[in-house]
């Protein structure tokens, strides 16, 4: 299954003096077939081969995302975004509200006059000077402390928007200035609600506002979500539990005329139930795109895969053939060590045609086992300036070691069905990236190199 071989020979004199110099380092007898990658083995003779590929098979492909748990995020996402290859993307929020004090008066006549989302805006992916319009409607159905939600999740809302389609610009990079003791020094969203909510929560029950289970019961929670943008577009991210920026906030007086104007202020809390709920249209990608994500046209993942987070897509990635084709390179008495394999993850050119989504920090790699469960890579626990998985910006690539995972695919063929690659935090960003697959039409492409020894035992 690899078309060629490049051999490194080395002379008896020197193998003499490097096995001296690495005597005290290698002394596990060479009779055990799994040693610990790296670690330089040589066998006793002056006779070594030090073998070299890069055509080592591979077939990949790139597939939706069936579930990805979205609770309780440090980071939830907001916005929607048109992406030239991977089509549209919706980021929407569903919450509670938590009671920033309990045994809230309003006064004996309220007047209602305002009433503010806040949001904590920390970072962004996209173009932010698309204009992004934004509803807000209340829950009718509760949310669940003992229920897993997922990026497909849904719970029903009442149908009336609350922030009557309030447009506005992300501002990722600027405090926002507003008057009054409500500065505020930090990238925010601030949308205004209509006065209806302001009023339905001060009318409320006293014994509503006795505990945060109580309001709980009384309010289910709010959705929040972006309309669709034609092009362009981006995902805001926001921290959902920052208290002193986060909030929604009711301005109001006790008795009509008032001079004094209050406020209270509703949270969101770990203790809290959210959730993102991501929605793709797939559909609107480019060609190649829809051909092997959606028609399932894997033999497209051989000139690119695409990954994209926020439960949307990953690559599957096989060595077929490969531990029969090592096996088959030794003899009676002999077994064949991998020194070194490099799993070498280039960009595709065409992630050339846009200068706002930029590639991901890394990527996760995963083994499929037989049993459809999925774990971490041996090499993974060696720690990461070994195992790799970050993304170069010099090299515009991402480099995994597999060493030790081809071994045990070499010992045991079931050991693995393949490999899930995906970005990492893919529930809470918004990256996406393209990958050069093994055939592409460019000269970097995926490909993995293998350095190994023929020894004997």
């Amino acid at each position: 299954m690899i078309s060629k071989l490049k051999t490194q020979s080395f002379r008896p004199k020197f193998i003499k003096a490097l096995f001296i110099g690495a005597l005290a380092i290698f002394s596990i007898s060479c009779s055990k077939t799994t040693e610990k990658i790296g670690n330089g083995l040589l066998p006793e003779g002056d006779n070594i081969g030090v073998f070299f590929t890069d055509s080592v098979v591979m077939t990949c492909h790139s597939q939706t995302i069936d579930t990805m748990a979205t609770k309780g995020m440090t980071t939830v996402l907001l916005g929607s975004m048109m992406d030239p290859v991977m089509g549209l993307t919706n980021a929407n929020i569903f919450t509670q509200l938590h009671l920033s004090s309990t045994n809230q008066h309003f006064g004996s006549d309220p007047v209602i006059d305002s009433v503010v989302l806040q949001l904590s805006l920390t970072g962004y992916y996209g173009d932010t000077t698309t204009l992004q319009t934004v509803h807000v409607y209340e829950l009718a159905d509760s949310l669940n402390s003992n229920s897993l939600y997922y990026q497909f999740s849904e719970v029903a809302d009442k149908g009336i928007d609350l922030a009557n389609g309030y447009q506005f610009y992300p501002h990722p990079r600027t405090p926002l200035s507003v008057s009054g003791n409500d500065t505020i020094n930090q990238p925010t969203i601030r949308i205004p609600l209509l006065n209806s909510l302001g009023e339905q929560l001060a009318s409320a029950d006293s014994m509503v506002y006795k505990t945060p289970d109580a309001f709980k019961r009384f309010f289910y929670g709010l959705k929040i979500c972006c309309e669709s943008v034609n092009e362009n577009g981006a995902i805001c991210y926001l921290n959902p539990t920052s208290n002193t920026v986060t909030q929604l906030k009711i301005y109001y007086r006790e008795t009509p005329g008032a001079e004094t104007q209050m406020r209270y202020d509703f949270y969101i809390t770990s203790d809290d139930i959210y959730f993102n709920q991501y929605q793709h249209d797939y559909s609107l990608g480019s060609t190649d795109f829809v051909q092997q994500v959606i028609n399932g046209d894997t033999l497209m993942g051989l000139q690119q895969l695409f990954l994209q987070s926020m439960g949307g897509v990953r690559s599957f990635i096989t060595f077929p053939g490969f531990a029969e084709w090592a096996n088959g390179l030794v003899e009676e008495g002999t077994h064949l060590i991998i020194n070194e394999a490099k799993l070498i993850l280039p960009a595709s050119a065409i992630l050339e045609d846009s200068t706002f989504l930029t590639p991901p920090t890394s990527l996760a790699l995963l083994n499929l086992k037989t049993d459809g469960n999925t774990i971490v890579l041996p090499d993974y626990l060696e720690g990461s300036s070994y195992y790799g998985g970050s993304y170069s910006h010099a090299k515009k690539s991402v480099t995994f070691r597999i060493s030790e995972y081809l071994q045990k695919v070499i010992q045991n063929p079931d050991y693995s069905q393949g490999l899930y690659l995906s970005i990492t935090g893919a529930s809470f960003n918004a990256n996406r990236w393209i990958i050069a697959g093994p055939e592409a039409d460019q000269e970097n492409k995926m490909k993995c190199e293998i350095k190994y020894s023929i020894l004997r035992e």
